[in-house]
């Protein structure tokens, strides 16, 4: 009697090489920031600056990459609610390029960046050096901006933790999820993305233009 052979296991390319250096050069920012933001070396917070104009650059792509970018990457792959997280934990959802709980983790992880970047914006160092901004803004709000600044990195670094942790679970499992952002590819069934490369690189300019203009005329 003849072995029957295993289901094959299709995956589908859900990240766009676009999106995945993206995903990698926000990691490295972000891991830079925090390393010459927390290292204690004023020498260093030069580059800690230089690190937030990046991750500022980075953002404003993200944000126009999620109106025009890969269809997983846009913002309508990324709807949740807790209602559906819930439903999510009890099984009774599919599972998509994002799972609700993820889509969650993300948007919550992006907008604390932004918020973080633009507290640095203001915030200032005394006689160290001060965020671009910080000129232009009233004592109350640079001293706001500052206090925030030194405080939402925290929140941050736990939805940093969360992310990395669920991946640990993921891996414990045998789940080749964690190496999606490797690979670009998922093991569901959802409709293939697009690399759009033409159009990632004219998103990159516009990202970099608008930051350096900004920083010019500030």
């Amino acid at each position: 009697m003849s072995e029957v052979p295993p289901p094959q296991v299709t995956t589908t390319l859900v990240w766009e090489w676009p999106l995945r250096l993206w995903h990698w050069l926000f990691a490295l920012t972000i891991g830079g920031s925090l390393y010459t933001g927390l290292s204690g070396d004023i020498d260093l917070l030069t580059w800690h600056m230089r690190f937030g104009y990046c991750i500022l650059g980075l953002l404003i792509f993200r944000l126009l990459w999620a109106i025009w970018g890969g269809r997983h990457a846009r913002f309508s792959s990324y709807a949740t609610s807790p209602g559906r997280i819930l439903a999510y934990f009890r099984g009774e959802t599919a599972t998509g390029a994002h799972t609700p709980p993820v889509s969650a983790l993300i948007l919550s992880l992006w907008l604390l960046v932004a918020m973080q970047v633009l507290a640095g914006l203001f915030a200032s160092y005394e006689i160290f050096t001060e965020g671009p901004l910080a000129r232009h803004a009233s004592d109350e709000v640079v001293d706001f901006m500052t206090s925030a600044h030194h405080r939402v990195f925290w929140l941050i670094i736990a939805a940093i933790l969360v992310h990395l942790s669920a991946h640990a679970v993921y891996g414990w499992r045998r789940d080749p999820t964690p190496l999606s952002m490797f690979t670009g590819r998922k093991t569901v069934a959802v409709q293939p993305t697009e690399q759009r490369w033409t159009a990632a690189l004219l998103t990159a300019v516009v990202a970099a233009a608008l930051v350096w203009s900004g920083l010019e005329l500030v």
